[in-house]
């Protein structure tokens, strides 16, 4: 989407530019762990005010008079010899340039069960049918017909899972204490295959974090693999079997099954869309893609670049200005990327961020930087007005929570 509103400021009436998507709206990411855990909001069929919360429809960020042709479609195959693309539809739509930015979809990495018992987290059916989940276990300990505590395992201890254990935990806790639930009314795990929660970050940090956790009631269990997900347990690969009412899968995300099925892409060992240091597919020079689908090698660190929201925004601003320099037969731009400050919320109106010279904001301060980013970020796609009436929305209706 940042690829496709830079190349219309860029190329204005000299280009044709469409983007196609299955859904009709932008959905905000960072914030879904919020709808999974939204409380205390006047329910309806469609879950109205919560999509709001989230959803941008693509006719706000791109007016009528901008020069990008929005289709919504789902495609079925991208020819590339042919410079074709084809949807679901019947509809073939040919291209000069094609950029590839489908995402990616939840791994679960042959492990059974996985897919029939376990909630995903990638979309916003998934958030909200996670949130229907905790309000129908609730009400079941309320009738008797379930016992306490709920127990609810997260597993992938990643910033997804925090964040989401960490809602969680303040969201089972309003619901109980509005049930009039005497007790502690839930038991949340987070399962971690590795030794420790977020190895990327500090010491200092990780241990700031695991106190917030631990204070919000979590069991953080590390060096807990999965061997097996059922409808009621979960067993790990120790033997250990953990009896549980809700299992939530953020352990990590693949190839979307469009991409990995089409061998003529050129794919790395990690099953990602090899490009080069232009964000240009490897082979094909009118070809380019980015955000989940592609595996980069930051060449300071030698490790792939982490898969985080704003770092999918730099690489389409990259990859509009490489396409504008193809058009104007100039050099083409290198991707240098950028992925050292990031901000975890952990549950209510507390985040860390990690700021420029290692410097970390947490609490309340950290919650309220999160906020001007989310709200910075919304202005650049929207117009003022519409930008203060998402986060509006936003923030009375997910504050009810903290």
């Amino acid at each position: 989407m940042r690829c496709a509103l830079n190349l219309g400021k860029k190329l204005k009436n000299q280009a044709e530019i469409t983007l196609i998507d299955k859904k009709s709206y932008h959905l905000f990411v960072p914030a879904l762990y919020e709808i999974a855990s939204a409380y205390g909001i006047k329910k309806d069929p469609f879950a109205v005010r919560l999509k709001k919360t989230v959803c941008i429809p693509y006719a706000d960020i791109f007016p009528a008079n901008k020069r990008i042709n929005f289709v919504q479609a789902e495609v079925s195959s991208i020819d590339l010899e042919n410079k074709k693309v084809a949807t679901r539809g019947g509809e073939i739509l040919e291209y000069d340039y094609l950029v590839i930015a489908l995402g990616g979809q939840a791994a679960d990495f042959g492990i059974p069960g996985v897919k029939e018992y376990a909630f995903q987290f990638k979309n916003l059916e998934d958030g909200l049918a996670l949130n229907q989940k905790i309000d129908q276990l609730t009400k079941e300990v309320v009738s008797g017909e379930r016992q306490m505590p709920i127990k609810i395992a997260v597993v992938g201890a990643g910033f997804t899972g925090i964040e989401l254990a960490a809602e969680l935990a303040c969201c089972v806790k309003k619901l109980s204490k509005a049930c009039s639930i005497k007790g502690k009314c839930e038991r949340i795990m987070l399962l971690e295959a590795g030794p420790r929660i977020l190895p990327m970050v500090s010491e200092n940090e990780r241990n700031i974090i695991l106190n917030r956790l631990t204070r919000l009631g979590i069991e953080v269990m590390g060096n807990s693999t999965v061997e097996e997900v059922g409808s009621d347990y979960v067993k790990l690969k120790s033997g250990k079997r953990l009896d549980v009412d809700l299992v939530v899968w953020s352990a990590g995300t693949r190839l979307v099954d469009l991409l990995e099925k089409y061998t003529v892409l050129p794919l790395t060992e990690k099953k990602r869309i090899k490009v080069d240091n232009s964000l240009k597919v490897a082979g094909f020079s009118e070809v380019f893609a980015l955000g989940d689908n592609i595996e980069f090698i930051d060449p300071k660190s030698l490790k792939p670049v982490p898969a985080l929201a704003y770092v999918a925004v730099d690489q389409g601003k990259v990859v509009a200005e490489n396409i504008y320099r193809t058009l104007k037969h100039k050099n083409l731009e290198t991707y240098k990327p950028f992925y050292t400050v990031w901000i975890a919320p952990v549950g209510g109106k507390y985040a860390l961020a990690h700021l420029w010279g290692n410097r970390n904001l947490k609490g309340l301060l950290g919650w309220l930087l999160r906020e001007v980013v989310d709200f910075r970020y919304m202005v650049s796609i929207l117009s003022f007005k519409n930008a203060v009436s998402i986060m509006w929305q936003e923030i009375t209706v997910f504050t009810k929570n903290d």
